[in-house]
């Protein structure tokens, strides 16, 4: 089974999407969207990008070694046997 967005009331009678692994994890959680409209436009420009997306590290270096797992992160969403974000 794939994750799933879920879309919940937020507490300031608007929406918001939750991002969650297929075992439950919430993974993320979206900004505030006034109608479900504008939710589930949230949704599609998410699975839109989400596929296709550059990696931007804006954190701090913690060891060099880090350069190396980034790197391997971007490599893999580029290889021909990496799995489709088409969901």
């Amino acid at each position: 089974m794939a994750g799933y967005f879920k879309l919940v009331d937020a507490h300031d009678d608007g929406y918001r999407v939750k991002l969650t692994a297929p075992d439950g994890t919430l993974v993320a959680v979206s900004t505030f969207y006034a109608s479900k409209e504008e939710a589930i436009a949230g949704i599609e420009l998410i699975r839109e990008i989400a596929g296709t997306g550059p990696i931007v590290d804006h954190s701090r270096d913690e060891s060099p070694d880090q350069d190396e797992l980034f790197l391997g992160l971007q490599d893999a969403s580029r290889r021909s046997d990496a799995v489709p974000h088409d969901a």
